[in-house]
This record gives C-alpha cells, structure tokens and sequence, in this order.
C-alpha cells in the first residue's frame, strides 16, 4: 500500500507514512515522553524535511499512516502503545489509518475503524504469485520462471497433491512449497517433511526470521513442547470428526494435556478457576500468536489448515506409538478421511514394517468370508499368471481388477469410478508407474471397454430418449470395436468378431430404428460377444456381484492402493518384507496361505 500510494496507483493525493509498531514500541521504552506525533517527525528529519511540515500534514488530514504488526509488539509495552495509537487517532481523526494485525487478535478494538479481514489466495492468485515467484525469490529469468511455475501448476493441480493445494491458500506456506519444489523441480519430497517446516514457521520460526520476541512464549513453553499439546488436539477432535469444536472442549483439552505434563504441580496450581484461565490463556497464543488454531465465530474453534490436522494426527500417533494404537489407526484403513493419517504415520515411523504388515493383515481380512470374491481373486490370479510380461503379478492383477471395474460400473450405471480406469493413477501405477505396452494387456483393455461401451448403449437405448445421444453411444460402440478389432491376431476369434460387428445396423441414417432393433436384440447381442470373451480371451465373465460386493471390492481396492503408497512412503524397509506384500498383493486368502 505505501509503495503504490507513492507511485500514485492508490490515495495518490495522501502523504504515506508507514510505521513498524515493534520498532515504535523499542524506542517508546527508551523514552517516556514519546509520542507518535515526534516518532514521525523525526523520521521526516531524518528525511530532509522541516520539522514544522508534520503537524500541517496530520492537521489538514493529508497523511495515509499504515500502522504494521500490532500482534509483534511485545507484551509488556501493548497498553501503552495502545493509548498512544488510540489518542493519536483521535486527535488526527482527518486523515487515513489502517491497522494490520494477526486474525487471532481480537482484543485489540479501535473506535471509528473498520474491521477487514484479508482473504486467502484463491487458485488464481495463487497460481499467480507462484509464476512471479520463480522470478522473483529464486531469481530465475522470466523464460525460466515461468516455465517452472507451469510446471509446478501444473503438478500442483493433480490429484495426489490435493492437501498441498490446501495449503498453497496460505501465502507463508506457499511460499514454503515453492522453496521446496525449487530444489528438485517436482514434488518428490517427503510431505510429511513440508508440514514440519510449515509447523516450525507457524510456531516461532517466522518471528525468529523477523526478530520478534514474545515473552509469554519464552517464559511459558519451556514447561512442555507445543506440538505434542497440538498433536494431541489434532488427534482427539480428528478422531471424533470434529472439525469445529467448541471453545470449553478445546480448553478441557488444554487442561488435560498440561495435567499429564505435571504443569499444575510445578506452577503450585490447584484451583479450578485458575486452571480455566491457564487454558484459555494457552488457547489464546495458540491462536493469536501462532495462528495454527482459528475462531470460524464466536467460540467455536477450528485448526487453520485441515492438512495441519491430518498431520499433526499422525504425529500423536508416532509420538505415542504402541500396538493397541496403531490397532486403533488400521481399523479406518477403508475410510477415505483417514488415508492421509496412515500414509503421514508409516512416512514418519523409523520403522514401519510391524505396521505394514498390520494393514496387509486388514486388507486381506476385509474379503476373506465373501466366497464370491474369493472366487473371483483367483480367477484374477489365473488370468494374470497366463498373461507373459516383464512386470510383477501384483501389477497385473490391479490391471485386471481396473479393467473389470469398469465393466462393474456400466452395471450400475453410476458415474462415479468403481476401481479408477486405465487412464487414471490406479493401483498398477501406483507399484510401477505406467505400464509399457503390452499386447496382451492392450487387447484385453480394449475389448473390456468395447463391452462396456455396449453396456452403455443398452441404458441409453432404455432410458434417454434422445436418438441423437443414442446415436452418439452407438457410434462410440463401433470406434471401440474397431480398434479391438485391429488388435486381436487369432484369426478364428478375430473372424467372429467381424460377423458378431456386422449384425450392428446403421445408426447414423436411422438412429429410431436401431434403438428398436437394439432393444430387441440388444441383449442377446451382448450375450454373444460375452461368449466370445469368456471363450478366447477369459474375461468379462458375469460375476452377478451385489451392490454390497461392488462397495466392498471398491474399498479393497483403494485399501491396496493406499498399502502401496505407504510403502512406498515409508522408510527402512527390508526388501524381502517389500517382495512379500508386493507378490501376494490382491490374492485370495488360499493362495496368500499356499
């Protein structure tokens, strides 16, 4: 504001003048008789202009006073400089003031000022100053940053990042990610390592940097270690979905954490009242000085970021690690919310192996009583062990089980993706990364989406009665078969398959009179092509699973994806424990025993 005010881009017909309250509280304690009237002249003197031009300028009501950092004032001198800003205001009402200050600060009123708080980044200007960032702070050239700053969009925006673009809003934070992917150009670095640093900035690091001290943090925090007290706040709330919790929950927390650090004993505290303001106290330098907690309204109380959350979730879990507790954590493995705390934990953990086996444990367990898919594994099992190919059995087993998802889900008819789809980060890449071309694996991928495009085709043709988007799923039909076609080598199979496409009609031409003849014959159709399927390719069989079975599989599915990027995530791993879970990934409970 006073460089644009100075450039005359904003209130160009002020004077600015910009004051550090810190740096005015510093000079205020080496002299009682300060004021801000002589602060700032002074400071004009200082400048070359005439000690008489600072009263005309305040009394016309020409100045634009920007007031920084009344949370960086220390303490001891907050009452004082209070009164002075608060007479000088009075006495100076003409002119233009703006006060900054942290959220959490809600004690300091002023009257006649308006209170604004400043929003987060959204995307784009967060996008923005990521672009100008690589130019700016890593002093690369425009080309170059910018480049960089795609690429680094461009990363940012995909799924698996999702918890780093929570955090991107913020832009202390922001700027921390951007240190970070600085240093290797993608974001291959241990999360778990960003949220520490982001923890450590939130939690002092920043007024290290700008050289604020604040006594009720020196004074008070040597008696335990706040992020064990966050840790456990984290833990506790996450555990019971509360997002938002009330003021007297979280000051109970409070208590009982500094109860357990023996804090009462040593301080000689005993009453219950004193006890209340002790943790309310702590409440509030956890939101004002820190601003890792925030008031959403009144008393009700959230952490700033849900990533934090997560993270310091999983930190209670590493600090207080036992069996029964990890136990406890295993048991959410099928529920989405918790996928970040396990993934954070195992990344964290010096060695995660007894968990690991734990999860495989659980996974396992979840579809050992449903025969069905039992059954259904080891027909996964025998298809993949027939395929020839450089890549391990686990990977082509989640190739298979992708593939019939997609069939599972024109069943149903949903759009939501039952196990992900060959153009998504499944199961298979999430152990090996793309799968290379493989010709077995490519005619199987495509003659299963052919079917699954006639299991779209046969709801189209039922329930939308629009021809033109019937003629659209019966044009999809045909490309599909085409280019399943082009792909399968036997010629007896690849000669069926050309009868079974002939006896399609003309959509494009008539697309009323294929609907009524795809209604007709539309299932028997698909009958034939199943037969084929089952026969020369041994897929696409009809599981007749429920929709209980589909939910299940799904959260089988993502339960292994997720044991896999665990895994991956976490540290000193013996191979052979690592060769264990990868080759009896996505077994049935048989063959896991065999």
């Amino acid at each position: 504001m006073a460089l644009e005010c100075n450039q005359g881009e904003f209130q160009p017909n002020y004077v600015v003048i910009f004051i550090s309250l810190r740096d005015f509280a510093e000079d205020l304690k080496d002299n009682s008789d300060f004021s801000f009237l002589k602060y700032i002249s002074q400071e004009f003197v200082s400048c070359g202009i005439e000690a008489e031009s600072t009263p005309n300028i305040l009394t016309e009501g020409k100045a634009l006073i920007l007031l920084d950092g009344l949370d960086e004032v220390p303490a001891g001198d907050i009452k004082q400089v209070n009164q002075e800003l608060r007479l000088f205001s009075q006495i100076y009402y003409k002119n233009r003031f703006v006060i900054s200050c942290r959220i959490g600060a809600q004690k300091y009123k002023f009257p006649g000022f308006t209170e604004v708080e400043i929003a987060d980044f959204d995307m784009q200007q967060a996008e923005i100053f990521v672009k100008q960032w690589f130019v700016a702070v890593a002093h690369e050239s425009k080309e170059d940053g910018e480049s960089i700053g795609n690429l680094f969009i461009n990363q940012l925006h995909l799924p698996e990042n999702k918890q780093l673009r929570e955090l991107a809003i913020t832009p202390i934070l922001l700027h921390l990610i951007c240190l970070f992917f600085h240093t290797k150009s993608e974001f291959t670095f241990k999360v778990a390592k960003l949220y520490e640093q982001a923890l450590n900035i939130l939690l002092g690091r920043w007024d290290e940097v700008k050289g604020i001290q604040r006594q009720s943090i020196t004074e008070n925090f040597k008696l335990f270690n706040p992020k064990e007290l966050l840790a456990q706040i984290a833990a506790i709330t996450f555990e019971q979905e509360d997002y938002f919790f009330e003021q007297e929950q979280i000051q109970l927390l409070i208590y009982q954490y500094l109860s357990k650090c023996n804090y009462y004993v040593s301080s000689n505290l005993k009453l219950v009242n004193q006890q209340l303001q002790d943790s309310e106290k702590w409440l509030k330098i956890l939101e004002v000085e820190y601003g890792l907690l925030v008031e959403r309204s009144h008393d009700i109380y959230s952490f700033s970021h849900l990533a934090l959350q997560e993270y310091l979730t999983a930190k209670n879990f590493v600090i207080n690690y036992q069996e029964q507790s990890v136990n406890q954590l295993i048991t959410h493995i099928t529920e989405k919310r918790w996928q970040n705390v396990l993934l954070l934990t195992v990344s964290m953990l010096p060695n995660a192996e007894a968990m690991l086996r734990l999860m495989k444990q659980k996974i396992d367990a979840l579809v050992a009583n449903d025969q069905k898919i039992q059954d259904f594994l080891l027909w996964l099992n025998q298809k993949s062990n027939s395929v020839t190919t450089q890549y391990k059995a686990g990977a082509i087993r989640a190739f298979y089980l992708v593939c019939v998802g997609r069939a599972l889900e024109v069943c149903l008819q949903t759009s939501n993706q039952v196990f992900g789809n060959s153009s998504s980060y499944g199961l298979e890449r999430a152990m090996l990364g793309n799968l290379a071309f493989n010709p077995e694996l490519a005619i199987d991928e495509f003659l299963t989406s052919t079917f699954a495009c006639a299991g779209e085709l046969e709801f189209a043709c039922h329930y939308i009665l629009n021809d033109a988007i019937v003629f659209d799923y019966a044009h999809a039909l045909n490309i599909a078969f085409d280019k399943a076609l082009n792909l399968v080598v036997e010629s007896k199979f690849r000669q069926f398959l050309y009868n079974l496409k002939k006896q399609l009609p003309n959509a494009q031409n008539h697309p009323h009179k294929f609907r009524r003849w795809w209604i007709e014959h539309g299932k028997f159709w698909s009958g034939k092509f199943r037969e084929l399927l089952v026969q020369y390719r041994n897929i696409c069989h009809d599981w007749q699973f429920s929709k209980q079975q589909i939910e299940l599989m799904q959260q089988y599915y993502s339960a292994n994806k997720l044991l896999i990027n665990c895994l991956n995530a976490s540290q000193n791993i013996a191979p052979a424990m690592r060769e264990e879970i990868e080759e009896t990934l996505l077994l049935g409970i048989a063959e896991i025993k065999n």
